[in-house]
């Protein structure tokens, strides 16, 4: 009788194990609808760009922000670029801008002007947002505007040329992503 119990003790626990593997290998597969390639399009649509005017280093899969994601890193001759393209749904879950190779040219700009070219290019309002960081410094030898400024959706950080007003290098990190958000609101 004892030898019985056991069996179907074990049974049960092989059974639920299966389950739960077997729901959670379910799980991942459906929640990776964003292929490579996909990926890719979104991040080169994003950046104005075609997959002939850049070079690709591997794409990779990682977590940002609880998002499992495609890590994406390619360059022209004159940018490099950083994409976090969620697995789930091809949100953008971060995107970053470097130049490679910069030469500003032009008037000195404010920083006030400095501040309407970070905050329109971000496409926020100045009353939408709070900086927490706004300083001058330089990068590469080149004098900038340093800002980092968040709204309820994401973080941005800007660095902008005193010299002719250039967005020298910009990243927008989203808080939570769609996907993380959904999932937690189905649990």
């Amino acid at each position: 009788m004892k030898m019985r119990k056991s069996v179907t003790f074990v049974t049960a626990g092989l059974v639920l194990a299966g389950i739960i593997l077997g729901g959670g290998f379910v799980g991942t597969m459906a929640a990776e609808s964003t292929t490579k390639d996909t990926a890719k399009e979104i991040a080169l649509s994003d950046a104005g760009l075609s997959e002939n005017d850049v070079t690709f280093d591997d794409i990779e899969k990682g977590k940002e922000q609880g998002a499992a994601v495609y890590e994406i890193e390619f360059w022209t001759d004159t940018d490099e670029y950083e994409y976090d393209i969620a697995i789930a749904d091809g949100e953008i879950v971060s995107v970053s801008r470097e130049q490679t190779d910069p030469s500003p040219s032009g008037a000195e700009i404010s920083k006030s002007e400095a501040k309407g070219i970070a905050l329109e290019h971000a496409g926020v309002k100045k009353d939408s947002v709070t900086f927490t960081k706004d300083s001058t410094g330089t990068e590469d030898g080149i004098s900038v505007f340093k800002f980092k400024f968040e709204d309820d959706d994401a973080k941005y950080e800007y660095n902008v040329t005193k010299e002719g007003g250039e967005i020298l290098s910009y990243s927008k990190t989203i808080r939570t992503p769609a996907c993380v958000s959904a999932g937690r609101k189905a649990k």
